[in-house]
Parts: structure tokens; C-alpha cells; sequence
């Protein structure tokens, strides 16, 4: 576990000089210094926070501040409760994140990865779409609550560019043989007829004995806080070390076969949105959420997917809505309809599936199609449109020799990502204060 030494500043001892002063000068210097202090102190309270420093990576600091907003970041969005406890452990693991970010960055541009702003865009909206936001809505949530933006896109950033040096050193290395599809598929056709689950994940990996303890150690405390009312999708984001993190730890429906063995044995005995104690399987320990149940091969209505699109009005625009309802036909002519009507705002929902939109909606919603409207709803003094750009039905149980690959090969570059990262930090000259 990571110590963290907090450094505390020299306090300058103003006595000696100012006795060299003239008692004239002393008199006029004092109250007016004491003036200043008493107006200036929140601005030097956080100008110390800023230039404490909390780690150097490589000759490049990471000051007190940045980890007090990354803890931040991490209580606002992710419910855990900001008690003293909490926070101190979450200083730890908010400090080890930024220094493997660190390193990451300072791989990238080593290695001259390119990124772009845009790319940072779409990984923001998928996180955002993942709270059932808009980008911008995640932004301005954050910073409400003292967080700044930039905590959140550096860290998106640097997720986004070590995905590139990964994929771009490794992937061509990796390679998954039908052997390994193969055992997978069989043992998905064999649970044909059992329960299917529909799941999200956590991981933690660990590549030694001493990283084992660490990871069991704040897997523990994980569970414990979800178990608690944090929320598994932001927590998964922020701790997550698997590919499912972007999308908050969901993986979807999977049959008993494409599971491990530990982990179907555990799962089997959880209840809907029930949360499992750490396991340990496969290099690391999994904690695991049970979103819900079926059996498999059955068709399940919950699990029909709608593209969605919010539009707001006025309360008096009521005949504006109505005409809006009555003219829409598809998404593609969205732009044409709210330039001709005075709406109030498009949010744009996106894909998800029926069991995560609210139960109010879920019986008019299977009766209608693409390109169709929900009756119009009032919201205080709003109206509320959702339009339907797309519907597709759950078609049941579908084993894909690709699907199986694609997830085969995702952790394996999981795990060589765990031990580039590891050889770095290795190497890295880490200073911790």
C-alpha cells in the first residue's frame, strides 16, 4: 500500500527581520500586514494546497491538489460516503491512479501518440450516456460539486492514449487460437437451457503476492461501499482495470459456459442487484453485479434496445409539442424539426436497453416502433417528447465464435497492459513526499 508523507511548509520567521526595522516602520508594517493576511488567506490556504507536493514521477509533480480533486471526483460521482475513513483510503488509491497516469503520459509522448480532443468528446458522451447524461450535463455536475473538468478529461485522456500504446505494441502479438474459442463455445452450448445472467464487473488486477494483498484489501472495501448505496457503474470507472470500465463494468448477458468456473459458482447464488464478495480468478479479483435473470435461449421483452431522443417545450407550447409529434418520422430530420419549432431543448438519450428506462415508460414503449413518439408527458413546468429512432428486440441467446474471440483477446491485452504498466513503474523514479 502506498504511503503518502504529507510535507509540511517552512513557516518564515518575519521577528528577525523586522527587528532590524525602525519602530515607525514596525507600526505601519504590522497592521497592514495583518490586513492583508486576513483578506488574502482563503487564496494562500488554496495556493498551498496547489503547490504541495504530493508525488514527483520522473521530475513531473503531482501537487496535493490534484489528488484532493481526483478524491473528489471520485465521492461525487460515485456516491461513496465521504467519511474521514473513506477519504483517507481514498487518497491512497487516488494517488496511485494519478502516477500510473503519469507514466502513461509521459509513455505517450516518449512514443509521439497522438490524441485528440475529439476522441476525448466521444469517450466523455459513452461515460456520460452510461448516467443516462450528455457530456456536458457530467461536466457541469462535476464542477458544481468543486471538481474541475480537467480532472475528468486527464484522466480520460490518459486512458484513451495508453489504449493506443497497448493496442499498437501488443496487439499484433496476441492472438487467440480456435483451441481456446472452442472450449469457450462448447461449454456456452452445454448451458443452453440453464440461467442466463446479465452482469456487470469489477476488476482488480495483481501480477504478485504483494499486489494480491492490496487488491483483495481494497476490493473488500469496495464491496463494502456498494453494498452501502455507491454506485457499481461510476465505481467500475474509476477502479475498474478491465475493458468494461468505459461502459461502468457492464458486460450483458452471458450463459453459465462463458463464465469461469469461480465466478458462475458465485453468481449463481446472488439475487437480482445483489453485489458478490471479491473473487479470486484469473489474475485478479472480480466483484460482480447481478443486473438480472432469464433463461437462456428465451426471448426477453426487458432486454429490447431503444434509441431515444428527449425533447423539451414550454408548459404553453403544448400545440408546438403536439405538431412536433405529429411531423416526426425519424431521427435523420430532427435538425429540420427543431429549427421549424420553439423548443426548449433535445437531449439525446441514446441506446438503452427497456429494463433501464424508467417502468412508466416500459408498456407504451413495447407497443410502439421507430420513428414513432411517447405521449407527451408534463415535468414541473416543462413538456417532455421522447422520440424513438430505433427499436431492436432481444432475439435471445446468440453464441458467436466471435463475440467469444473478440472477448478472449480483450483479456489478454488486459493483462499484458497490467504488466507494461508494472515494468514502467518499475523503472519510473517515483518520489513520494
Amino acid at each position: 500500500m502506498v504511503e503518502i508523507l504529507i510535507v509540511q511548509k517552512d513557516l518564515i520567521d518575519y521577528g528577525k527581520e523586522l527587528n532590524r526595522m525602525n519602530k515607525f516602520f514596525l507600526n505601519y508594517l504590522i497592521p497592514k500586514l495583518i490586513l492583508i493576511y486576513l483578506l488574502f488567506l482563503p487564496s494562500i490556504v488554496f495556493s498551498q494546497d496547489i503547490q504541495a507536493i504530493s508525488a514527483i514521477v520522473n521530475d513531473e509533480v503531482i501537487s496535493r491538489y490534484d489528488v484532493q480533486q481526483r478524491v473528489q471526483l471520485i465521492v461525487s460521482t460515485s456516491g461513496i460516503k465521504p467519511t474521514q475513513e473513506n477519504i483517507s483510503r481514498l487518497e491512497v488509491q487516488a494517488l496511485r491512479s494519478l502516477v500510473n497516469e503519469k507514466i502513461q503520459l509521459q509513455e505517450a509522448e516518449k512514443l509521439d501518440v497522438p490524441s485528440s480532443e475529439q476522441e476525448v468528446g466521444l469517450m466523455l458522451e459513452r461515460i456520460a450516456n452510461g448516467n443516462q447524461m450528455s457530456g456536458e450535463e457530467i461536466l457541469e455536475l462535476i464542477n458544481s460539486q468543486g471538481v474541475r473538468p480537467d480532472t475528468l478529461l486527464n484522466q480520460i485522456r490518459a486512458e484513451l492514449l495508453w489504449n493506443k500504446i497497448v493496442r499498437g505494441r501488443y496487439g499484433s502479438y496476441v492472438s487467440v487460437n480456435e483451441d481456446e474459442i472452442s472450449i469457450v463455445y462448447d461449454r456456452t452450448i452445454e448451458s443452453i437451457g440453464k440461467d442466463q445472467y446479465e452482469i456487470s464487473e469489477i476488476f482488480l488486477g495483481y501480477e504478485n503476492s504483494s499486489e494480491e494483498s492490496e487488491a483483495n484489501l481494497l476490493a473488500n472495501r469496495l464491496v463494502e461501499q456498494l453494498r452501502s448505496g455507491a454506485s457499481f457503474s461510476a465505481v467500475a470507472q474509476q477502479f475498474s482495470q478491465s475493458s468494461t470500465s468505459g461502459q461502468g463494468g457492464y458486460i450483458g448477458w452471458v450463459a453459465e459456459g462463458q463464465l469461469d468456473k469461480e465466478i458462475i459458482n458465485i453468481v449463481r447464488n446472488l439475487n437480482k442487484e445483489g453485489i458478490s464478495n471479491p473473487i479470486n480468478s484469473s489474475g485478479g479479483y472480480y466483484i460482480i453485479r447481478l443486473n438480472d435473470i432469464t433463461k437462456a435461449g428465451g426471448k426477453n421483452p426487458l432486454r429490447n434496445q431503444y434509441d431515444l431522443i428527449s425533447v423539451i417545450f414550454n408548459k404553453d407550447n403544448i400545440e408546438d409539442a403536439n405538431n412536433f409529434a405529429r411531423e416526426f418520422i425519424s431521427c435523420k430530420r430532427i435538425e429540420t424539426l427543431t429549427e421549424k419549432y420553439n423548443e426548449k431543448e433535445v437531449n439525446y438519450i441514446g441506446k438503452r436497453i427497456l429494463s433501464d428506462l424508467p417502468s412508466d415508460l416500459h408498456k407504451e414503449l413495447l407497443n410502439k416502433d421507430a420513428g414513432q413518439t411517447l405521449n407527451i408527458r408534463e415535468i414541473g413546468e416543462n413538456l417532455n417528447l421522447i422520440l424513438i429512432c430505433d427499436r431492436k428486440d432481444d432475439v435471445g441467446l446468440q453464441i458467436s465464435r466471435e463475440a467469444i474471440e473478440d472477448n478472449i483477446y480483450s483479456q489478454k491485452i488486459g493483462m499484458m497492459s497490467r504488466r507494461y504498466l508494472r515494468d514502467l513503474r518499475r523503472d519510473a523514479v517515483i518520489e513520494y513526499r
